[in-house]
């Protein structure tokens, strides 16, 4: 059983550590390389957060899957993920076959304990996982009590319960158990045969591989570990809330009743509003702090990305509550361009939670530069979510010169309805089922954006929103109360109800009103009501009209309709050639675009009235009002 494991080495990149290594005399040949994607470059970033890849080669006659060059290639492309360590391992798989697993860490649990290192070796297991388990300690205390579990952790990772859980509930018992966010792949040797799992929304990333007799090859956390592996025949993303193992195949273990409640279909629920079980406001209010405080499990660094909107506002509010208990000043993060709503509102928010607020502020010039480190990095062609990505990479990029981790208020906007095409939803029960519809959405669109600009920076974004717990009571909320009145008072606006539950001081700190009640805006909307604009009119002078007209016969599959589109898909192929098929667009080329009713105010285009972001805090510099 082999096992490479390579800590970080001041001045030193990955290759050149490797190189370092004397146990293996191939190794000692191993120098910087100049490994490509698709002919190009592999995009240079800093060393840092976690990232998997795991291979298999059932016989001999495919064994190059799982050759010391390929894993070492393959973990090398997503060499941004971990900077704190890097491991790899294999062992015996199939009828003559081998297993090769590969991790680069980013250390946030016992960062300088080697022993957290992976790939973890438990009895006859390996695996490589990468996310938070935020009910390790909980977890390992309910296999004492409940099935007499005798076992001692290796290490301090949070990651290593789930080895141990395995071993005593089985696959399905134990995906269940964890409350996390989490990809991971594990070899039972003893019973040759493996489990993968993703948490339930799809925090983080997952990808696997086929062959071409349907056989799963491979798995890794970015695309761009699976493009070119060999004998592989086709890529997709692994489901959220969904384990796999060989004899059962996809088991979707995440089947939430709310999701069910109005959807008109034969597995409808009843939901508690029709009952009058509903929970109470502060028992929502309760789950969501609840949220935040498991979230700050950490032994490094962390800090705040505060837009200014109200859901990060709220995740601070309750943030530092705790943080101050604790004796720990937090940092926070915004970006913009000057003068957006997003910076004016967010400085307001920092004043008032006293924390060490900073800013980026960005030009369009500057954005342009970035576009194709954004795609490459993002792993899409989907234009709303790689305008709003873009902020997101200099905001991350910011935030990692200081901290490791940061909380964010990712995912409220799914539970509570807060884009502005809900404005126009024809009843509670349609609100309610195109609440599922976007949250079902989540681990293949803004959850993507949030892994990878955060991570490719070595950076690890948690999301409190997102807990289950707090996801099923928001759920469970009659969804009249999140119904917006068109053209009604600021009050009668998105998110009334959340807003309304953070509408007083909490421990001394409260929203300013401005910001409490100010508009959504998207990111790529509130750094800066024309940012949206701007950034289509600079790509539209890259794409002639005669190839946009041509488009259809370039690509069948997902046709662009604008320059924008097509500018970005013409980026992703570059990088990820017959990948079309594997990111997923929204219908119509909009969030709203699946909605079952038709709304005006979001197009493919973006936000049509973005005076509508304009709020009192914002002032205009001197040198426009001059």
């Amino acid at each position: 059983h082999l096992c490479i494991v390579c800590k970080k080495e001041e001045g030193y990149s990955l290759p050149a550590m490797f190189a370092r290594r004397t146990a293996l005399s191939n190794i000692q040949k191993f120098t910087t390389p100049s490994w490509r994607i698709a002919g190009k470059p592999i995009m240079k970033t800093p060393h840092r957060k976690c990232g998997i890849f795991a291979s298999f080669s059932p016989t001999t006659q495919d064994e190059k899957r799982t050759s010391e060059e390929v894993v070492r290639r393959m973990c090398f492309r997503i060499r941004h993920r971990g900077p704190d360590g890097t491991g790899m391992a294999t062992g015996p798989w199939g009828q003559g076959g081998r297993f090769a697993l590969g991790h680069t860490r980013l250390a946030i649990v016992a960062p300088e304990e080697r022993a957290a290192d992976q790939p973890f070796r438990v009895e006859d297991m390996s695996m490589v996982a990468n996310g938070e388990i935020y009910n390790h300690k909980d977890l390992y205390d309910r296999l004492r009590k409940e099935h007499n579990w005798d076992g001692t952790p290796t290490s301090q990772s949070d990651c290593e319960v789930i080895a141990h859980a395995y071993k005593v509930l089985g696959a399905e018992q134990m995906v269940k158990s964890l409350d996390g966010m989490f990809g991971f792949v594990l070899i039972d040797s003893t019973k040759n045969t493996f489990v993968a799992g993703r948490d339930p929304t799809g925090i983080k990333p997952l990808y696997y591989a086929l062959a071409a007799d349907g056989q799963i090859v491979g798995f890794a956390s970015e695309l761009k570990a699976l493009v070119d592996l060999p004998g592989v025949s086709a890529l997709h993303e692994f489901p959220n809330g969904h384990y796999y193992t060989p004899e059962t195949g996809f088991v979707k273990y995440y089947k939430p009743d709310w999701k069910n409640f109005v959807s008109n279909t034969k597995e409808e629920k009843i939901a508690p509003w029709q009952t009058g079980d509903e929970p109470s406001m502060e028992e929502i209010r309760e789950s969501l702090d609840m949220a935040v405080k498991k979230r700050l499990m950490a032994d490094v660094p962390f800090g705040l990305f505060l837009s200014g909107g109200v859901d990060s506002c709220i995740v601070g509010q309750l943030m530092i509550k705790h943080c101050r208990d604790w004796g720990i000043e937090v940092p926070s993060y915004t970006i913009g361009m000057q003068d957006g709503p997003d910076l004016m509102a967010a400085r307001a928010m920092a004043k008032e939670l006293g924390t060490k607020h900073h800013e980026r502020i960005f030009d369009v010039e500057e954005a342009f530069g970035v576009i194709e480190k954004v795609v490459y990095h993002i792993e899409t062609y989907n234009a709303e979510l790689i305008r709003s990505a873009i902020p997101n990479w200099f905001l991350a990029e910011r935030a990692a010169a200081d901290v490791k981790m940061c909380i964010t208020g990712e995912g409220a906007d799914e539970l509570w309805a807060g884009y502005a095409y809900f404005e126009d939803a024809s009843s509670p029960e349609a609100l309610h089922r195109e609440l599922v519809r976007i949250y079902n959405h989540l681990g293949v669109a803004n959850l993507i954006r949030a892994d990878r600009m955060t991570m490719a920076h070595g950076l690890e974004a948690r999301v409190p929103f997102l807990d289950v717990e707090h996801g099923r009571l928001a759920m469970a909320l009659n969804p009249k109360h999140k119904m917006i009145t068109k053209g009604g008072d600021a009050t009668q606006r998105e998110k009334a109800y959340l807003r309304k539950m953070f509408d007083r001081p909490h421990h001394g700190i409260e929203i300013p009103k401005p910001v409490l009640w100010r508009m959504k805006a998207m990111q790529c909307e509130g750094i800066g009501e024309d940012w949206v604009s701007i950034l289509q009119r600079k790509i539209s002078e890259k794409v002639s009209d005669a190839a946009l007209a041509e488009a259809h016969k370039r690509w069948e599959f997902e046709t662009p309709q604008t320059k924008e589109e097509y500018f970005y898909r013409e980026l992703f192929d570059s990088y990820f050639p017959n990948c079309e098929k594997v990111p997923t667009m929204w219908q119509d080329g909009c969030r709203a675009g699946g909605a079952e009713w038709k709304s005006t105010a979001y197009t493919r285009e973006g936000l049509q009235d973005v005076s509508r972001l304009t709020h009192t805090l914002q002032k205009k510099s001197q040198s426009e009002t001059a």
